[in-house]
């Protein structure tokens, strides 16, 4: 076998060229050097592992490292000794196989050979996969590096899968990973379960290879968890190689997003209010811009049950107004996001609907695997950080409403305290709840806010306080409300009979989303993103929330809160101090002193003044924490599903 020998040889000198040109080693890594200065917390003996050949990236011990390319491909000359070993085990592996497994360290997900260089050299010169070997895990202490809170991460989802063949260039990879193959956090995969994954995912790495994936500078398990949150994985694991190509295809461009830095982008603002359009359209001049438009709403409710779909349904007579005889709308409702939502979706599609809205965040995942199909359809859905090149979001900023309200609550409560019923644990919640305690200690400093779940009903803590004496006035959502009823819904004080008495109701302005978002359609303005992701968050500045006072409040303190939501519309408010306390006495604070949208969206903290906490994951039912799949606070992803 000499002869695969000297072809083994020309292999390696390529990769020792390749190496030198990039400035790097053209021998093997060796584990020692690498680890001067490192404090390694603890040695593991997994025992008897298969270990991914590709994972094997370096000897042990300088011994003789500079036999081996970095590829482990040999260098010695074809009359050496070591050519003949070498060739040896070439005869040996194709007559009845290398059975001695080798011995190895894993640090940081990598393999480092203590012996068995030659056996491992050979092995993948014939490709192989997987290489056993006996190993010892060399665990470091933490650190602020990308790479070490990865491996972190690996490390607690290698404990349930043993899987170590899946690689992440992002954190939370493998927490997500756990949900998209349905498994719990805390659940153990079965040998079915690794069998399972091992095939999908050699197939899948496989067309993610063949389409050009190794020129992204991606792994397949990045790429995969983009398959996987619009392909089911019941599905992907009964699908052939051919079906996984095609979908993959179809997926190609979002993928390749994941290499763009700030492939999400944050529109505060529409188009037209930023002074933008004019240009916008002249650089679109060439864009196919449509006479007409077919808009569907699709709501998960119906408008005679919730005031949520009332409040959506109000833009379909706005589009109609705004764009006469150039749009056809129409919506569905009752659309179950678990059950039909794909169904209906499709049935829409087909009927070559211009621009969808799905009113419910629980419709996203469904949206996703559409759009996917459907690339001539705009997908939107109404939730908050949840983009995708695929279905843009949209959603108020309702922080502003929330602050407003809070100074209104502290003007007229008579107790010093006030309550608040949050819906679910999502991203902007925090921020919302927060906001509303600035507002309330911006006219009494003493306020204190006391906060309640509506996903976690507890008869012996009602949504109307009336368990509470000392709380008269409070903030409550729940848009399920019947139609001229006001229960539950806005700022309310609960008068001595028990009737809520509403003071000022939030209206969340869906037809100024819907006007402008067509309209950037119709000028071309919609395809200008250039394949990134788009979140609408906008704020009172575009009209896209508003409070309704009632009548009879005080004209000093009309007075005061029109001032104050035109300085809020000039962003001459800061809502947030630069620096201010979370529940226990933990200071808190923007990065630059003034928080980004950004940070206000992913806020997950509450203000010391608040009493009550964020919701326990397994306090919820299954509607909540399906929603928190779609745009749960990060603090969530990492718990049971």
């Amino acid at each position: 076998m000499l002869e695969d020998y000297r072809n083994a040889l020309r292999a390696g000198q390529r990769a020792t060229r390749a190496a030198q040109a990039r400035g790097q080693s053209p021998y093997l890594a060796v584990l020692d050097d690498i680890l001067r200065g490192v404090n390694i917390v603890a040695q593991e003996p997994l025992g008897l592992v298969d270990i991914p050949a590709e994972s094997i990236v370096g000897t042990k011990t300088a011994g003789r490292h500079t036999a081996f390319a970095p590829n482990f491909m040999p260098l010695l000359e074809g009359d050496s000794e070591f050519a003949h070993k070498w060739s040896n085990l070439c005869d040996a592996h194709l007559e009845e196989g290398i059975r001695y497994p080798i011995t190895a360290y894993e640090y940081l997900n990598k393999f480092y050979v203590e012996e068995g260089n030659k056996r491992v050299s050979v092995l993948k010169y014939y490709e192989a996969v997987k290489i056993p070997g006996t190993v010892t895990r060399l665990v470091p202490e933490r650190n602020e590096t990308l790479e070490n809170k990865i491996y972190y991460e690996f490390l607690d989802f290698y404990k349930l899968s043993k899987i170590n063949y899946v690689h992440f260039s992002r954190l939370g990879g493998y927490a997500k990973l756990q949900t998209l193959v349905c498994k719990a956090t805390g659940e153990s995969w079965t040998d079915d379960d690794r069998l399972n994954f091992a095939s999908l995912y050699t197939m899948f790495s496989q067309q993610f290879y063949a389409l050009g994936g190794s020129a992204l500078g991606l792994t397949p398990g990045d790429a995969l968890l983009v398959y996987l949150a619009v392909y089911r994985y019941s599905d992907a694991i009964e699908s052939t190689p051919a079906q996984v190509r095609e979908n993959l295809s179809k997926l190609w461009d979002e993928i390749k997003i994941l290499t763009r830095p700030q492939a999400v982008e944050l529109q505060l603002e529409p188009a037209t209010k930023q002074g933008a359009e004019p240009l916008l359209s002249k650089l679109n001049i060439f864009s196919p811009r449509p006479s007409e438009l077919r808009v569907v709403l699709l709501h998960e409710h119906n408008a005679q049950t919730s005031a949520w779909v009332r409040g959506q349904d109000k833009g379909r007579d706005a589009l109609l107004k705004a764009f006469p005889g150039r749009v056809r709308v129409s919506c569905r409702e009752n659309v179950n996001p678990e059950v039909d939502a794909e169904q209906v979706l499709e049935d829409v599609a087909h009927d070559n609907a211009d621009i969808v809205f799905t009113t419910s965040a629980r419709m996203h995942p469904a949206c996703l695997k559409v759009a996917a199909q459907h690339p001539g359809t705009r997908f939107l859905n109404c939730s908050l950080n949840a983009p995708h090149p695929l279905v843009r979001t949209y959603y108020p900023r309702t922080y502003e409403v929330t602050y407003l309200l809070g100074m209104l609550a502290g003007i007229t409560s008579r107790s010093d305290h006030v309550g608040y019923v949050a819906a679910n644990p999502v991203y902007g919640v925090p921020a919302a709840i927060n906001a509303f305690v600035q507002g309330l200690r911006s006219v009494r400093p003493e306020g204190r806010v006391v906060l309640r779940w509506a996903c976690l009903p507890d008869p012996a803590h009602p949504l109307d306080f009336s368990d509470r004496k000392d709380i008269e006035v409070f903030y409550a959502r729940d848009d399920r409300e019947p139609e001229g009823t006001h229960r539950d819904y806005g700022l309310c004080r609960r008068l001595p009979d028990g009737i809520l008495q509403p003071i000022g109701l939030p209206e969340w302005r869906w037809d100024t989303f819907f006007i402008e978002i067509v309209r950037s359609v119709f000028d071309g303005t919609w395809n200008s993103a250039n394949g990134r992701a788009i979140n609408y968050w906008w704020g009172m500045r575009s009209g896209a929330e508003q409070i309704n006072y009632s009548a009879g409040q005080n004209s000093g303190t009309m007075q005061l809160l029109r001032l104050v939501e035109k300085q809020i519309a000039k962003d001459d408010v800061q809502v947030f101090p630069s620096e201010e306390y979370a529940q226990g006495h933990r200071k808190q604070g923007a990065a630059t002193g003034i928080y980004t949208p950004q940070e206000l969206m992913k806020m997950d903290w509450l203000d010391e003044c608040v009493e009550g906490e964020m919701p326990r994951y397994e306090e919820l039912n299954v509607k909540s924490r399906f929603l928190l799949e779609v745009n749960g606070l990060d603090r969530y992803k990492d718990m049971p599903r």
